[in-house]
């Protein structure tokens, strides 16, 4: 089952991280807030590594999809959206499957983070 609010609080995580590197670098990428969100996501879930796996591709479906809106409108304010329609839409397929590929591995990195801490925690008592 999808736990909504630690999805929701990684998502305004990885836009924020998303925009401070879009505002600071100039450049339009998003694979370190998809990772550092997803390990975000799949640290705060609480759940098993199937968990993590769910979330991250969630998080990076839905990051993938924001990063598209604003790829999108960057090519529009060039004037370029008519000319190159068929590759534009051949890059936002390949980006949505990085950004899940990259939301699977984090959403696994953060369910891993927690179980070892969990660990850690109970082998302290």
């Amino acid at each position: 089952m999808v736990e909504w609010r630690p999805l929701i609080v990684s998502i305004f995580f990885a836009v924020a991280i998303y925009l401070i590197q879009l505002l600071l670098a100039a450049q339009n990428d998003s694979y370190l807030a998809v990772l550092l969100g997803a390990v975000a996501v799949g640290y705060m879930i609480d759940g098993t590594i199937k968990d993590g796996v769910i979330h991250g591709a969630i998080l990076g479906l839905i990051l993938g999809l924001i990063v598209i809106v604003v790829l999108i409108i960057q090519i529009a304010g060039y004037g370029l959206l008519s000319a190159l329609g068929g590759s534009i839409l051949q890059s936002v397929l390949l980006l949505v499957v990085v950004q899940i590929v990259i939301g699977l591995i984090g959403g696994v990195l953060g369910a891993l983070f927690n179980s070892e801490s969990l660990v850690s925690v109970e082998a302290e008592k």
